[in-house]
């Protein structure tokens, strides 16, 4: 989608079309690019950053007054600022991430997307998840639902965890003994399956339009789920944090979102007692 000459630009059409081109360039990129390492079994390549490049000009040409998050941090006068989990930014701020799922995309493992989100504080403005391997296009508007490929989805009608098909986020690296571990092995038992599709935005996306019906992670970084959230709220999602305390609705501040998302306010319940030592 392009912005027309002469026009307003519209925030969500700018997300869309920076989320594509960026999609564009994880395509162009495939088989060509270098691997460096971010930590232990944490990987970005040098389509992360083409791709973030590509995003930040699209946005700022539209918004250059708008501030920018991104995952991938470069060096040199105008390039990304340095995106750190805990420092989610403030204000009227696109938070990005080029390529969630980079261990997926360096082995060509079709599970990987683009994210962008337009926020201002902890407020959720537009929204768009973008797979290129697919071609499919997730996105909302506060206030105006979620959409995948500009046709509306909600969320169904799963209550019972027994039937539900839930994904879960581990850290790059997880200890046998970590709270990651402990977690997945509460859950197992009492859902239908559980998942690891490597990309949190994407789990999002997909317990939004119903391929999932729960997700959570305790720790997470704010542009891996960004989108998401916006996406599974418009969707009807119950989305809370990932606190034993917590409601469905609850804020989540960017600065620290962990957070539980499941179909039903039953089934997001269900999960917190696991995650929680109850049912």
């Amino acid at each position: 989608m392009s912005i027309a000459a002469g026009s307003a630009p519209d925030s969500l059409a700018v997300c869309i079309e920076a989320a594509r081109a960026a999609g564009e360039v994880l395509r162009e990129w495939r088989g060509r690019f270098a691997v460096a390492r971010k930590g232990p079994r944490d990987f970005v390549t040098e389509a992360d950053f083409a791709a973030q490049r590509e995003i930040r000009r699209i946005v700022a040409d539209a918004f250059p007054a708008h501030g920018f998050v991104g995952e991938e941090a470069e060096t040199g006068a105008g390039q990304p600022a340095s995106g750190e989990p805990g420092h989610a930014g403030h204000g009227l701020r696109w938070i990005v991430d080029p390529l969630d799922g980079t261990s997926n995309y360096v082995h060509d493992f079709p599970a990987y997307c683009v994210s962008i989100a337009l926020a201002d504080g902890d407020d959720l403005l537009v929204a768009t998840i973008y797979d290129p391997v697919r071609d499919e296009c997730f996105t909302a508007r506060k206030g105006g639902g979620a959409f995948l490929d500009e046709r509306p989805f909600r969320v169904p009608d799963v209550t019972d965890p027994a039937d539900a098909l839930a994904a879960v986020s581990f850290p790059p690296h997880v200890a046998a003994d970590s709270p990651a571990v402990a977690d997945f092995l509460a859950v197992l038992p009492h859902v239908h399956t559980v998942r690891r599709t490597g990309s949190t935005a994407l789990n999002l996306a997909y317990v939004a339009c119903g391929r999932l019906h729960a997700f959570w992670v305790r720790r997470i970084s704010c542009w891996d789920v960004a989108a998401g959230l916006l996406i599974a709220r418009e969707a009807g999602a119950a989305v809370g944090p990932c606190n034993a305390s917590a409601r469905p609705g609850d804020a989540i501040p960017l600065d620290s979102p962990g957070l539980i998302a499941a179909s039903t306010p039953a089934v997001f319940d269900a999960i917190r007692g696991m995650l929680h030592g109850g049912m």
